[in-house]
């Protein structure tokens, strides 16, 4: 069974679709029972973590390796910089 959220009007599940599940795929979708109640008892701190939470598993982690690269390449550049400006590299 896949779990989902409601965020803005939009059914969005917690973990990613099963590889089967192809564009078209009719699903059912249920309430679970108390989760209604549970929701109300939600601060909206909890309310928008969950909207958080649900739109970062809908990214693609090849984005979370190529921001990583990004970041790497920039922390060598600025090394480098820093060792011209000092006068450690020709």
């Amino acid at each position: 069974m896949i779990k989902a959220i409601i965020s803005n009007g939009v059914i969005v599940p917690r973990e990613p679709l099963p590889d089967d599940w192809q564009e078209g795929t009719e699903v059912a979708v249920e309430l679970f029972p108390g989760e209604l109640e549970q929701a109300e008892d939600k601060s909206d701190t909890d309310k928008w973590m969950d909207e958080v939470e649900a739109t970062a598993r809908l990214g693609n982690p090849m984005d979370d390796q190529r921001l990583e690269a990004a970041i790497q390449e920039i922390h060598r550049r600025e090394k480098e910089l820093a060792r011209k400006r000092l006068g450690l590299e020709p």
